[in-house]
C-alpha cells in the first residue's frame, strides 16, 4: 500500500502534556514537539475511552508513517493537540497496518475543556 500522499498531508499542530500543578483548575501544558505533514478531519464517530465511556470525536488526526514528521513522541491518549489555535484531547490512537508493516495511525479526538 502506498503512503497517503503529501499533498493531503498539509496540516501542522504542537503536541502538549497537560502537567499537575496541586491546584484546583487543572494543569499547564508543556510542549512535547510538533506534528507536521498530517490531516486533520471533522468527526462524528463515537468512541470509548481507556475507562470505558462512550463519546463522540470532534476529529481524527492522520499521522502517515513516511510522510509525515514527528518530534514529539510517541502519541498517545491524554495528550493535548493544538491546531489552528483549537486544542484538542487524544481520546483514541489506532495504529492501522497494510499487508506488512505499519502503514499510518488515526488518532481520535474531543476538544479540551481545559
Amino acid at each position: 500500500m502506498k503512503a497517503i500522499p503529501k499533498s493531503l498531508l498539509s496540516h501542522q499542530a504542537s503536541v502538549y502534556r497537560e502537567t499537575e500543578t496541586g491546584q484546583w483548575g487543572g494543569g499547564n501544558l508543556e510542549l512535547m514537539g510538533n506534528l507536521v505533514r498530517i490531516r486533520i478531519e471533522p468527526s462524528s464517530r463515537v468512541v470509548r475511552d481507556k475507562n470505558d465511556r462512550e463519546m463522540q470525536l470532534s476529529a481524527v488526526l492522520f499521522v502517515d508513517c513516511k510522510n509525515s514528521l514527528n518530534t514529539a513522541g510517541t502519541l498517545e491518549e491524554d495528550l493535548i493537540l493544538d491546531f489552528q489555535g483549537t486544542r484538542y484531547r487524544i481520546v483514541s490512537v489506532e495504529p492501522l497496518y497494510d499487508e506488512k508493516r505499519l502503514h499510518h495511525y488515526e488518532i481520535g479526538m474531543v476538544r479540551y475543556a481545559g
